[in-house]
């Protein structure tokens, strides 16, 4: 009985930290943007929370990156994503259910005509 038990915490715990999905790392067409290295300062900091279903099969929101550089005027950006506190604490309970989040986070500087 007892080795049953530890086989289905096992796999309910394989579950719960299982997950993937897809981010899209592109730049709004016809504008130029330069990479930076993660060393470069940077005035502007977004956070984007990407939520996904069937463990990552599915987006259910945005994952392209363009859509956020434009709305932030940026000319140079550094991207990447994170493990936040957040989605630690939210992932083993959603991911039952088959959800899972990743937190986006773009940094960057505006294009020079749109500075305040």
């Amino acid at each position: 009985m007892r080795e049953r038990c530890q086989y289905w915490l096992l796999a309910a715990a394989s579950l719960a930290l299982a997950g993937c999905g897809t981010v899209h790392f592109d730049a709004p067409a016809g504008q130029r943007v330069r990479l930076l290295t993660l060393d470069d300062r940077t005035s502007v900091r977004v956070q984007y929370t990407i939520w996904y279903a069937l463990w990552g099969g599915k987006v259910l929101n945005e994952n392209h990156t363009a859509p956020l550089i434009a709305t932030n005027h940026l000319a140079e950006v550094k991207m990447f994503t994170e493990a936040s506190l957040t989605d630690s604490l939210i992932n083993p309970v959603v991911s039952i259910f088959s959800f899972s989040r990743r937190t986006l986070v773009i940094e960057g500087n505006r294009r020079p005509e749109v500075m305040p």
